[in-house]
């Protein structure tokens, strides 16, 4: 007999009510990677459309400002894409600490999941914000 058939049933109902919390933990926090990602994008969008605003010709300030704010959006999106990646990272070694706890029989049904780790999804998201900061400078610059 092993420890997942000898928990009683108030055990067996916590660690139920621990893997369904962990689990839209999870969910939760990756959907937040995508929406920082998208907003950050949307934030880099507008301040190219404010460089390319017809009728005005920005200075070589103006030019410095927007790519400085446009630097610090992106450098604060991929702090926060990195603090997400850490709880990731909690939530899934608590899972695997859960797993451990459960039945054979759970186990073999649940199946082994291919997973993309949570360092590999956060390194393309801060690569997709740098290469759209590169973007941005590019156009502040050269095309405004």
């Amino acid at each position: 007999m092993n420890d997942a058939q000898a928990i009683t049933d108030t055990e067996r109902q916590e660690l139920l009510a621990l893997y369904q919390v962990t689990a839209q933990d999870l969910a939760f926090f990756k959907g937040q990677q995508w929406n920082l990602t998208n907003y950050t994008s949307l934030a880099l969008a507008a301040i190219v459309g404010i460089a390319q605003l017809p009728g005005s010709a920005l200075t070589s300030c103006e030019r410095l400002v927007l790519s400085v704010v446009a630097s610090v959006v992106v450098l604060i999106a991929g702090l926060v894409l990195w603090r997400l990646n850490s709880s990731i990272n909690m939530r899934r070694q608590r899972l695997e600490r859960l797993f451990s706890q459960l039945s054979e029989r759970f186990r073999g049904a649940r199946g082994e999941k291919a997973i993309v780790s949570a360092a590999e999804m956060s390194t393309f998201l801060t690569a997709l914000l740098i290469v759209g900061l590169s973007i941005v400078w590019w156009l502040v610059y050269f095309r405004a």
